[in-house]
């Protein structure tokens, strides 16, 4: 892709992109526990997992419907502030974010892929004239 490029960067739409994508992994999260879908115990993460692949693919999707150059690097980024987020959290508060790193790991992945396919998307549908207003 010759848009991918680290000039083609904007850390504005990065940090819109990432608040976007928490506010509505939020929203879907509330929803699953609301509605009683979320299920206990060890399945739970699962729940986790749907709510941050939805709210993430949305992030970049709003980034790349607005801002359609590097929309993997963009969706790399979103992620990054997530990985920069938990290690600050992990670092300066060690009790509240201790947990089961294999899982946290694997979260970790799905907001990468979800960021990324959602930036994809999002620079298809302008490019193709079909993005939404």
């Amino acid at each position: 892709m010759r848009s991918e490029h680290l000039e083609n960067l904007h850390v504005g739409w990065v940090l819109g992109g990432w608040a976007i994508a928490i506010a509505v992994t939020s929203a879907a999260y509330l929803a699953l526990v609301g509605s009683g879908l979320l299920p206990r115990g060890p399945w739970e993460v699962l729940g986790l997992a749907a709510a941050i692949a939805v709210g993430f693919s949305v992030g970049g999707l709003f980034v790349g419907l607005r801002w359609t150059e590097a929309p993997i690097l963009h969706g790399g980024a979103i992620t990054l502030i997530s990985v920069v987020v938990w290690f600050a959290g992990s670092v300066t508060l060690p009790q509240r974010f201790t947990s089961d790193t294999p899982a946290v790991l694997g979260l970790i992945l799905v907001q990468l892929g979800a960021s990324v396919w959602g930036g994809w998307l999002g620079r298809r549908l302008t490019l193709a004239g079909r993005a939404p207003l």
